[in-house]
């Protein structure tokens, strides 16, 4: 096995809180080589204007956020995010 991984399917979901004053634009889950299935990604706004990708993370008791995924490589989390912003491009762009 190389470490490679193969997103098979990424689904994006509208949750734009920017009226609310947050900053998700939409949620998303991709499928990892037809086997597992991990939800909780977040399209974010930027202050700058810009987006990114963030990873499925828990707040604990004691107010700290804690990743629930973590991209092992710096290639895997790149692909990861890239793959899920074209699709949310993608479904933008599909929107009336």
């Amino acid at each position: 096995m190389n470490g490679e991984i193969t997103i098979t399917s990424v689904k994006v979901y509208p949750f734009d809180t920017l009226e609310a004053g947050g900053s998700v634009l939409a949620m998303a889950e991709i499928v990892i080589g037809g086997a597992l299935l991990i939800k909780g990604f977040r399209i974010v706004s930027t202050s700058g204007g810009g987006m990114f990708v963030g990873f499925p993370s828990s707040k604990g008791k004691d107010d700290k956020w804690r990743d629930l995924v973590i991209a092992k490589n710096e290639r895997t989390k790149s692909l990861i995010r890239n793959t899920i912003m074209v699709a949310y491009k993608e479904f933008v762009n599909l929107q009336p």
